[in-house]
C-alpha cells in the first residue's frame, strides 16, 4: 500500500511541474509537451488499452482537412513526447482513427499549468497552427490543490480563497475563447474529471521540494465541483449569444460510471476506458459542429 500511495503521489506531481517546449512529430500529428521532471512511473492499476472501441467515422471524403488543437494540461496526455506511445491514455490518440486521415491533429499538453498559463502562451501553442477547432482541458490546476482553498486547521473550503481562483480561472478561460473565436476558430470546453476519492495535502521542504502528505487529505471534488459549474454556465452563456463554444461534461460522464474499470490511471488522470468515453462525448459534440 505505501508503495502504491508513493506512485500516486509522484504522478500528482503532474499538478505542479511546469513545460514549455514544442516538439513537432509529424507534418500532421504534433505533440507539444516537455519532458517530465519525475522518473519513469509504473501506473498504480493494470490498464487494458481502448483499442477494443470500434472506432465510429465522424467524416466522409467530401470534407476538407481540418486544423485541430487540443490545448490543456496533463490529463490531456501524461508523459513526455519521447514516450507518448508508453504512459497515460489520451482522448486525442482515441479520436485519430475516427477522424479525417487528413486532418492536422495537435496535442499541446502542458503538465501542471492553468489557465492563465495557457492563455499567455496561446500564440506560440495554438494560433501558430492556424486552426479551425481548438479544445481548451483547464481547471485540475486552477484551485492551488488542498493549500489554495482548504484551511489547514479545519480541513474546510475556504470560499473566498475558492471564489478568487474561480475568477481568475473564468478569467482567463473567457480571454483564451474571445482571441479564438474574434480568429473565427470554433472552441470546445472539456470540464475537469473528479479526483478519485481524496486529494493529498502538500507542502513545500526548506529545499523547495515538493512533499505529498499521503495521510493527511481533503476532499477536493467540492471545491472542484464548482468550478466545473462555473465552467458549464460559460459555455451556456456562449450558446445563448449563439456563439460557436461547446462542452464536453468530463465530470458528469465520469459521475454517470462511478464503479466502471479503468476509469482511472492514478487518482487525477483518466484511464483507458475513462478517456474513451470522454472522446465519445467530444466526438458527439464535433458531429454537432458546422464545419
Amino acid at each position: 500500500m505505501r508503495i502504491v500511495q508513493r506512485l500516486s503521489a509522484m504522478f500528482l506531481l503532474f499538478f505542479l511541474v511546469s513545460c514549455a517546449d514544442s516538439h513537432p512529430i509529424t507534418p500532421t500529428v504534433t505533440f507539444v509537451n516537455t519532458p517530465s521532471l519525475l522518473p519513469s512511473l509504473t501506473p498504480t492499476q493494470t490498464l487494458s488499452p481502448a483499442a477494443t472501441r470500434t472506432p465510429t467515422s465522424t467524416f466522409t471524403p467530401t470534407e476538407r482537412p481540418l486544423s485541430l488543437v487540443f490545448y490543456g494540461d496533463s490529463v490531456l496526455k501524461v508523459g513526455d513526447v519521447s514516450r507518448q506511445g508508453e504512459v497515460g491514455f489520451s482522448i486525442v490518440d482515441i479520436l485519430r482513427s475516427d477522424l479525417n486521415p487528413a486532418d492536422q491533429i495537435i496535442t499541446s499538453n502542458h503538465g501542471g499549468r492553468k489557465a492563465r498559463w495557457g492563455y499567455e502562451n496561446l500564440d506560440k501553442n495554438v494560433l501558430v497552427y492556424n486552426p479551425d477547432i481548438v479544445t481548451l482541458w483547464w481547471g485540475l490546476n486552477d484551485l492551488g490543490g488542498c493549500p489554495g482553498i482548504f484551511d489547514r486547521q479545519t480541513n474546510k473550503i475556504l470560499q473566498y480563497e475558492l471564489d478568487a481562483y474561480l475568477n481568475q480561472h473564468l478569467m482567463y478561460m473567457q480571454l483564451q475563447i474571445e482571441a479564438l473565436l474574434a480568429r473565427k476558430i470554433q472552441v470546445v470546453v472539456i470540464t475537469p474529471m473528479p479526483v478519485l476519492g481524496t486529494l493529498p495535502w502538500s507542502h513545500f521542504s526548506p529545499d523547495n521540494e515538493l512533499v505529498w502528505e499521503n495521510d493527511y487529505r481533503c476532499d477536493f471534488n467540492t471545491g472542484l465541483e464548482q468550478l466545473v459549474e462555473a465552467q458549464r454556465k460559460m459555455v451556456a452563456d456562449f450558446e445563448a449569444e449563439q456563439r460557436p463554444v461547446y462542452l464536453v461534461d468530463a465530470w458528469r460522464i465520469y459521475k454517470n460510471h462511478p464503479n466502471t474499470d479503468n476509469m482511472y490511471m492514478d487518482i487525477v488522470h483518466p484511464g483507458s476506458f475513462g478517456a474513451q468515453l470522454i472522446a465519445d462525448g467530444w466526438l458527439q459534440v464535433f458531429s454537432s459542429m458546422k464545419k
